[in-house]
Order: C-alpha cells, then structure tokens, then sequence
C-alpha cells in the first residue's frame, strides 16, 4: 500500500534549476551555484506559502472581504519576507561544500506527480494513513457544510504543517552544520513565525462563511494523495 503524502506543486522553471544543479553539485559547486541554491530556497519557500495558503485568502477576500482574512495574508506575506531574508543572511556564514547536501535533500523530495492527467513537479511529505483517513473525513464533511468540523480542520492543517517543518526547515538547517550560536538564531526566528502562523490559523474559522466551506475543503483536498 502506497503511503499517503502531502503534495505541494512547484514551479517547472525551479524544478528544472533544481535538477540540473543537483547534477552540478556531484563537483564542488561555484559561488553563483551557491548562491542559486539559495535562492531557489527562497522561491521554494515563497512558492508553497502561495500554493497552499495565499491564494486561498485572495479567493475567499473576493467573495466575503474580511480583515481577518486580509491579516492573514498580511501574515502569510510576513513570513515569506522573513524566509527570503534569513536565507540570504545564512547563505553568507556556509562554506561552499555545505550547499551541495541540501541540495541533494530538496532533489530527493520532489517528484514527478499526475495531476489533471498531466506530471507535474511536487514536493512530497509523508503522512500517516490515520491523519489522511481523518483529514479526509474532515474535508467531506466541510464540503457538506458541517459548521462543527471547521476548527478540527484547521487544528489537521496545522499538523500537516508541523510534519513539513521537519524536510522543509530543520532537515536543511542541520544538513548545513551551523554553529552552536547561528543554529539557535535560527531555531528562534523558526518557533516565533511558526507560532504566529499557528495562531493566525485558529483565529480563522469564525470569519469564514459557511458557504466558503467547500470551497476550502476542496482546496486542501487537493494536496492528500
């Protein structure tokens, strides 16, 4: 039995520079590949926040505009911002030959996924059977409008985000061999966006109206396969 999976699509032009630096890095990488590795971190990063929240909010901000669905998305932007910033920082305190085992990481966790009969690019996390069988649960109910589901929904969203934490950011963090000091600003920086997002999610669910329920139901759905 195949195990179930979290699957965020990427862009081609990145998953293309992905792979042909993945080869590059078989050889000690130049200061521009590191540098390219970094910023396709960054555009990673930027990229799933989109896929996976920011277009929601604008859908739902079109139909029933709320300011806190519009903080949110101030939010979710925050920590884009933040990601893009501290990996250009990071970059500067890493010898070259640390890049290439995060780039070997990022390669070995994104595949080749059909979606609409066509493959598309998509980094895979791994879930456990249990939380795909109640996640999808959750999900059927708010597409049939369950106004008691919601909270439970958004409680499966922020597992989901705690289990990807782990490939998407302390996996790559500890490949790249900080110090003692560097690694601790980062774990901070790490614990306060990851707090403030968790918060601004539990706050949601009053101001989505219950028509919206499908529609989001339908949109996470997507990602469990």
């Amino acid at each position: 039995m195949n195990t179930p999976t979290i699957a965020v699509q990427i862009k081609e032009d990145v998953y293309a520079e992905m792979k042909a630096l993945h080869v590059r890095a078989a050889k000690p990488i130049s200061d521009e590949d590191k540098a390219l590795g970094a910023d396709l971190l960054a555009q990673t990063y930027v990229q799933l926040l989109d896929t996976c929240f920011t277009h929601l909010l604008d859908d739902l901000n079109s139909t029933q505009p709320d300011k806190m669905l519009l903080d949110a998305s101030k939010v979710i932007h925050k920590v884009q911002s933040e990601a893009q910033h501290y990996i250009g920082w990071l970059i500067k305190f890493i010898a070259n030959k640390r890049v290439p085992p995060v780039i070997h990481h990022f390669h070995d966790i994104v595949h080749l996924v059909e979606i609409d009969g066509v493959m598309k690019p998509c980094i895979l996390i791994p879930v456990t059977a249990t939380y795909a069988d109640k996640a999808r649960n959750v999900m059927d109910a708010l597409k049939n409008k369950d106004t008691t589901r919601m909270e439970e929904g958004v409680e499966l969203l922020i597992e989901a985000i705690e289990t990807a934490l782990v490939p998407l950011v302390y996996t790559p963090k500890d490949l790249m061999g900080f110090n003692f000091v560097i690694s601790k600003t980062i774990n901070g920086v790490i614990n306060v966006l990851h707090t403030l997002f968790k918060h601004t999610l539990r706050k949601l669910p009053p101001h989505i109206k219950v028509e919206s329920y499908p529609k989001v139901a339908n949109h996470f759905a997507t990602f469990l396969k």
